[in-house]
């Protein structure tokens, strides 16, 4: 019988987290281009990307039958979407500062939250090995 230590939530943690800095460079970019001409916003479809990173929807069409085959899925930047959700200006840029900032904040929390998470099951698994606890 195969020990595992490490959970799947270990695993799912750690794409979160992934998902979460990469919503943060797509979001920090329409900050620095908020005056930039025809600039549109963009957005990560993070419950898709999640649901990619997680095995719910494998795109990958192809069966590796060697482990050092590549992936022909995608490099990911298929959840990078435009995010047509604010007023387009006189300059045609449609990034809103106040809500950018507010996304950015948001996501700052779930990366946050998802390292305290993590945080607590290593604790859990320190304490599981000192023989103290459970």
């Amino acid at each position: 019988m195969e020990l595992k230590i490490f959970d799947k939530t270990f695993g799912a943690l750690e794409r979160r987290m992934d998902l979460a800095l990469k919503r943060h460079t797509v979001l920090s970019s329409n900050v620095a281009n908020a005056e930039t001409p025809n600039y549109r916003a963009r957005e990560v479809d993070f419950a898709g990307a999640l649901k990619q990173a997680l095995g719910a929807n494998s795109s990958d069409p192809l069966e590796k039958t060697n482990p050092k085959h590549m992936s022909v899925g995608g490099s990911g930047q298929e959840f990078i979407t435009f995010d047509n959700t604010g007023a387009v200006g006189a300059d045609g840029n449609n990034v809103d500062l106040d809500i950018t900032m507010g996304k950015l904040s948001r996501n700052s929390a779930t990366y946050e939250h998802s390292v305290s998470l993590l945080q607590m099951k290593l604790r859990l698994l320190r304490m599981a090995a000192r023989g103290r606890g459970v």
